[in-house]
């Protein structure tokens, strides 16, 4: 069974989004104690009950943190670090009854970031994952572009609207991450052409092109084309859409 956590809880002050955990643990109960736990720290919780079902979450969601039990039914939890390890770099918690030298050695080569030996207690676990947390976020906040509602992954290639994927062409792509860097401000075609062809030898029009396929990728329910505004005979300015954070800052006079 693969249960997908839905209880509302409250962020910590200053978090913009919520971190995603995935737990992977056999033990229903446990399982259960830990996203309640977790859920009332302010993270966003799912929980698989066998290696396989873990994959496959972990595709889905890309969690920020996995837990990790060792012994599960199906693919085993070694397997399973090792797996997702294969394209993901988000930090990998285990949870292990043996704290051998070998096992534990055996633990890293696979991927695994840190681990807790059971019976563990609960204040040293969730010291573990703030600092695993912390130093991943460290590491990558230079690798996620932020504006408002949309969020680009340089490094995953990925960009994400209000929760919705919207898939862009490697240049669509580069003209978008361009046009955020620069969030506010007019950028020329000029510009756009210089920062995203480089020397290629290209039509000030090709911008245009990929502007407004771009768009058509944004729109939608809520339509985001609009992100995009034209200067006209100059080029283009990339507006954020405020968050609902955002709108209440400086509200009322």
């Amino acid at each position: 069974m693969v249960t997908v956590s839905s209880r509302s809880t409250t962020r910590p002050e200053g978090t913009p989004t919520q971190q995603r955990i995935l737990i992977v643990e056999d033990d229903p109960t446990l399982a259960q104690i830990l996203s309640y736990s977790l859920e009332q720290r302010g993270y966003s919780v799912w929980t698989a009950q066998e290696g396989r079902q873990a994959i496959m979450l972990a595709r889905t969601i890309r969690p920020d943190l996995v837990i990790l039990d060792l012994m599960l039914p199906g693919i085993d939890g070694r397997d399973v670090c090792r797996l997702i390890r294969k394209w993901s770099s988000a930090p990998i918690l285990v949870l292990t009854a043996r704290d051998s030298e070998d096992d534990i050695v055996a633990l890293f080569q696979e991927g695994a970031d840190d681990y807790v030996v059971k019976p563990f207690r609960t204040r040293e676990l969730f010291a573990r994952i703030d600092a695993l947390l912390r130093r991943s976020a460290e590491s990558t906040a230079g690798n996620v572009l932020t504006a408002g509602t949309l969020v680009i992954f340089r490094d995953e290639h990925r960009v994400v609207y209000r929760g919705r994927e919207i898939h862009l062409a490697p240049r669509e792509f580069a003209l978008l991450t361009a046009l955020v860097e620069r969030a506010g401000r007019v950028c020329t075609r000029q510009e756009l052409l210089d920062q995203v062809w480089g020397q290629d030898v290209v039509d000030l029009r090709n911008v245009d092109v990929h502007i407004h396929r771009i768009r058509e990728a944004l729109g939608g329910e809520p339509d985001g084309s609009n992100l995009i505004r034209t200067v006209h005979g100059i080029g283009y300015r990339f507006v954020p859409e405020l968050t609902a954070t955002d709108e209440t800052i400086g509200g009322g006079s």
